[in-house]
């Protein structure tokens, strides 16, 4: 244990210096949101990965290939898809003028009204989604904080665990800002892919049957299958081919073009080409890390075959019962780099939301905003600590969830303002279109238990339907 813990302390050590070697870059406010465009692109590209990537994804991906297959990787393909869309038609409009937040683009096509409604949207989608997230990775660290010897209860270690990591990531943000954020998620991104790859490696050193008549037995048993091609009429078809390329495209084509924390790595780079290459090579970089740790599952299922074991927390029990020390520390540094590579850009990407698109960089510096949403989303991390057990799963699942519902509608809006047309409707009402579509997604999901799959399809169609006919009622008119 004493081994697990020095390892622990020699990453925030390593974190906390990236910080403050970065600090004397940060001269102006293209600096501390930008670093100057000067970070090369593969750099900028990792940063990106790491961002998308939580904890959760770290832990959770194993378990659907563990209770599963591969079919998780159609949606992957998906993001390929829309990754290229936004690539090719979204992003030279992001280039053509001198935007720092992308929801500034919104604003010189469509107005100050949906600009700041948007760039709301975002701000309360991030606290509660990543709050969320946070206060979820937050279980399996406590779960190995208490099997490492810390002798507490869970919701207390859980609550360590968030104030240390949210400190020091806190910490790094505002000091260091946007350059020191993504070398920091380039260093974190290492450590959870060569996490995983030792886990892997490790399970399939413990199997006592050799690599290939591994596979062959996971081939036999239909764990290595990734393609759904039946529809069932009365049945879940999230990964039918059909809707998990679709919904996956639209979900890439969401997050990675209207999203700002993610877009915030495209438009920190230096040209167009440099950003394209960005988007598409991360899709098929997330595509290669979805394969290691389904991977990671399957093998899991042989390890554990027989056994009753819940599959969101089996890799946690390998890590802890099987992982010798001091490597059991660094894993456990892994899962401590994809939460907090996630809680940094949430933070860097909300400061500069409020300072662009709201104005407030008139009275308050980056590092003074990028300090008060790092303290904000601490404590809405920590809101489901103190409710009661029913409201904690309603807001862990609305917090889970709430990208799906907002990004349909901000697709919308970024693919009309790509357009020559201009609005049939003032700036406000066009803004009330846009909230409207997010409510009108949200009963049709909870109503109709849509797939999730196709959320993100339907909040762009609502709100482009808003806009038609509006368009139907002034040409009447």
């Amino acid at each position: 244990m004493i081994w697990d813990l020095f390892v622990l302390f020699f990453y925030f050590i390593i974190v906390f210096y990236f910080g403050f070697h970065f600090a004397k870059n940060n001269q102006k406010e293209e600096d501390f949101y930008l670093a100057k465009k000067e970070i090369h692109w593969i750099f900028l590209l990792l940063s990106l990965v790491a961002t998308e990537t939580s904890s959760l994804t770290f832990l959770s991906i194993p378990s659907l290939s563990f209770k599963g297959d591969y079919r998780f990787l159609e949606i992957a393909f998906g993001y390929l898809i829309g990754r290229t869309i936004v690539a090719l038609y979204l992003l030279p409009s992001y280039f053509s003028g001198n935007t720092i937040s992308v929801y500034e683009y919104v604003g010189n096509r469509f107005g100050k009204s949906p600009q700041k409604t948007i760039s709301l949207v975002f701000t309360v989608s991030r606290l509660l989604g990543d709050g969320i997230r946070l206060y979820v990775s937050s279980l399996p660290i406590a779960f190995l904080l208490e099997r490492m010897g810390l002798n507490f209860s869970s919701e207390l270690l859980g609550m360590f665990a968030l104030t240390i990591l949210s400190i020091v990531t806190i910490i790094y943000s505002v000091v260091g800002g946007f350059r020191a954020i993504v070398f920091t998620d380039v260093l974190q991104w290492f450590i959870y892919i060569l996490g995983g790859i030792f886990a892997l490696g490790l399970l399939v050193s413990k199997l006592d049957i050799q690599l290939g008549e591994s596979v062959s037995q996971l081939q036999n048993l239909g764990k290595l299958n990734f393609l759904v091609l039946d529809y069932l009429p009365s049945g879940d078809n999230s990964y039918f081919i059909i809707f998990a390329l679709i919904g996956g495209a639209f979900i890439s084509i969401g997050s990675h073009g209207t999203d700002l924390m993610l877009v915030q790595r495209v438009i920190a780079t230096k040209n167009l080409v440099s950003g394209q290459k960005i988007l598409i090579g991360s899709a098929i970089v997330v595509i290669l890390q979805f394969v290691l740790f389904l991977l990671i599952g399957s093998f899991l299922y042989l390890f554990y075959l027989g056994q009753n074991m819940a599959p969101d927390k089996v890799f946690s029990q390998f890590i802890i019962n099987e992982v010798p020390s001091p490597f059991l520390g660094i894993l456990v540094a892994a899962i401590l780099a994809s939460a907090m590579s996630t809680l940094s850009s949430t933070i860097n990407s909300l400061s500069l939301t409020w300072a662009r698109d709201w104005e407030m960089d008139r009275w308050f510096s980056p590092k003074v905003l990028s300090l008060f949403f790092g303290i904000t989303l601490f404590g809405s991390s920590l809101i489901p600590y103190f409710l009661i057990q029913t409201w904690e799963k309603g807001i862990l699942e609305m917090g889970l969830t709430i990208f799906s519902y907002t990004l349909g509608p901000s697709i919308a809006v970024f693919f009309l303002a790509r357009g020559k047309a201009n609005l049939p409707v003032s700036g406000f009402v066009f803004s009330a279109f846009f909230l409207l579509s997010i409510l009108s997604t949200v009963a049709i999901g909870l109503g109709f238990q849509i797939s999730f799959t196709l959320l993100v399809p339907i909040g762009f169609g609502t709100l482009l339907v808003l806009v038609q006919i509006s368009h139907f009622f002034r040409k009447k008119n």
